[in-house]
């Protein structure tokens, strides 16, 4: 009997030992991971987590505590700057440092001449030699834009390829932007391509001749050469984030969660989008990623259950458009690695707070997709044309959606200028899916999928049109001009200080005149851009008072003068 107690007291005693040093070592081993993730953040400002799916209970605070990126396997691919990694060992998940397994080539291009054969990167200042040498050498079709500057001062560009690249005709706005996250490079090259194969296929091939005739083509290729171009010399080593350790693609407004949902202040390259966005009101685009291959369309920050688009068919069909147009020389597993359709609504995929997608959607009232278009993020330059083979279809494809839907003119019915209408779809629009027709021309273009539809043309101080059983045919453009007729400026005039306030001209250009009435006090004024962020402010020195807006880009903006709110559009 003592010596089976003896046993029993010393096997519990061995049990409790291994316990502890089961404990230690799992402690260790944690501890190990968190001075590993330490070193590389001081590296590279950024580092690579996996997070065991097993360990996740709320996917949604995961995803507001850092930048989660896309599942591999049984785990959760996450990135993290320090401060995202700080507030995630608050969440006591158990993780590991995530590093590449294999070396792949990633050839890069040192002059022009390499990337004759599309199988290499170029270096940044290779790229900013093609973006020129395509403006000048294509200067009747193709012009070189400047969206801004990196927060290390790198340019970030566009090409304009158009009919008329130095004028704002009245052609649908199509933009294509790649490479956002500065480590998801197949799409850098597979624009500067796109961009190619349409400027030397124009007035040679009809399909190109079509699309440049009809649309308006912004092409983007670098989003983060910040990120990109971490380390100049090879891309191996580019990063998800900018220089500033932020994620680009969480630092737009928000729907739900306000202007910086992200906790950060708008980065330069963010400001620079938005703004371009402003001065340019793209109706369609898309925003080409890598790490997945899968086609995500709005919203982001909602599932399909909780809001989904009023254009949601329309997605769908556009997408499945995409993967139809995909080459059969594509392996079978092509673009099925996510969803066997090849695409998903971005938040039945996982949410994602303040993406470039929502913003372009919801904010600025045009239609975005995401293109995750290869699983490897860094291809292999082995890869590149395989790729380009693949995909060529399905980014033209894209482009010709502009192609179709409704458009037309809006104007006075006296005068016959120009109208900023709001053209609301009946039984159909919500949630900021309406569109608007251009100040200076009053040109608007609606895609939608074809249908018999009735549709509201409104603006202020007009009396609102109703256009009933107007047939959207498919995969064609149909056109509906429409006049309104102005209120008359004294129906139902207040004789109240506050009510005869005036503005104009309206559109404005360089000037806008304040005409106040006589004995105001009314002594400032604040102008707030449509995201109410007050972006100019002054005195009132005269009941007639000039106000420069030269220096505002192209967009609707609001003056505040005393308790009265009044939108005008910069031209």
């Amino acid at each position: 009997m003592y010596f089976c107690r003896l046993l029993s007291f010393t096997m519990k005693k061995i049990f409790l030992l291994l316990f502890i040093l089961t404990f230690q070592n799992i402690a260790f081993s944690q501890n190990n991971v968190i001075e590993q993730v330490r070193t590389e953040l001081s590296k590279r400002r950024e580092a690579k987590i996996l997070i065991p799916k097993s360990e996740i209970k709320d996917i949604n605070l995961l995803s507001k505590t850092i930048s989660l990126d896309y599942p591999k396997g049984e785990f959760w691919l996450g990135y993290v700057n320090e401060k995202q990694y700080k507030n995630f060992l608050t969440l006591n998940l158990k993780h590991s440092l995530f590093t590449e397994s294999f070396p792949k080539a990633l050839t890069m291009a040192t002059n022009l001449s390499q990337m004759s054969s599309w199988d290499r990167y170029p270096t940044y200042l290779v790229y900013d030699s093609m973006m020129r040498r395509f403006a000048t050498s294509y200067p009747n079709i193709c012009k070189l834009d400047t969206i801004g500057f990196s927060e290390d001062n790198r340019l970030i560009l566009a090409l304009k390829i158009s009919s008329n690249p130095y004028s704002d005709i009245d052609k649908p706005k199509f933009f294509y932007t790649s490479t956002m996250h500065g480590d998801e490079i197949t799409g850098y090259v597979l624009m500067l391509r796109l961009a190619d194969w349409l400027l030397n296929n124009y007035g040679i091939n009809q399909r190109v001749t079509n699309i440049i005739n009809n649309t308006q083509v912004y092409i983007n290729p670098l989003a983060n050469p910040d990120g990109t171009y971490f380390d100049s010399i090879n891309l191996a080593n580019a990063t998800r984030y900018n220089a500033n350790a932020v994620d680009l693609n969480r630092n737009f407004p928000s729907i739900p969660n306000g202007f910086h949902a992200d906790g950060e202040n708008w980065q330069k390259e963010t400001l620079a989008f938005m703004a371009y966005a402003d001065s340019n009101e793209f109706s369609i685009s898309a925003n080409l990623h890598g790490g997945a291959e899968v086609l995500n369309y709005p919203f982001d920050t909602y599932t399909s259950n909780s809001q989904s688009h009023a254009d949601a068919n329309w997605f769908v069909a556009v997408c499945q458009q995409f993967i139809d147009s995909i080459s059969p020389l594509a392996p079978l597993t092509f673009f099925r690695d996510v969803t066997h359709s090849g695409y998903t609504n971005g938040g039945d995929w996982y949410v994602v707070d303040g993406s470039r997608q929502d913003y372009q959607t919801y904010f600025k009232y045009s239609r975005e997709i995401t293109f995750e278009v290869s699983s490897d993020k860094s291809l292999s330059t082995t890869q590149l044309n395989n790729y380009w083979n693949y995909l060529k279809g399905g980014l033209i494809s894209y482009i010709e959606t502009c192609q179709k839907g409704l458009q037309g003119y809006v104007r006075d019915s006296l005068t016959n200028e120009p109208i900023r209408a709001k053209i609301f779809i009946n039984s159909h629009d919500a949630f900021n899916s309406e569109v608007y027709s251009k100040a200076s021309t009053g040109y608007y273009y609606r895609p939608i999928q074809s249908g018999i539809y009735s549709i509201t043309y409104s603006a202020d101080r007009y009396y609102p049109k109703t256009i009933y059983n107007v047939n959207i045919a498919s995969n064609s453009m149909n056109n509906q001009d429409v006049i309104l007729a102005k209120i008359p400026d004294n129906l139902g005039e207040i004789e109240d200080n506050k009510f005869l306030i005036n503005i104009y001209p309206n559109p404005a250009k360089d000037l806008l005149r304040v005409s106040l009435p006589e004995n105001s006090n009314i002594f400032s004024y604040s102008i707030f851009n449509m995201l109410g962020i007050e972006i100019m402010k002054g005195r009132i020195n005269d009941i007639n008072t000039d106000i420069s807006i030269k220096d505002l880009n192209k967009g609707v903006y609001l003056i505040l003068l005393g308790e009265k709110t009044i939108k005008f559009i910069k031209e």
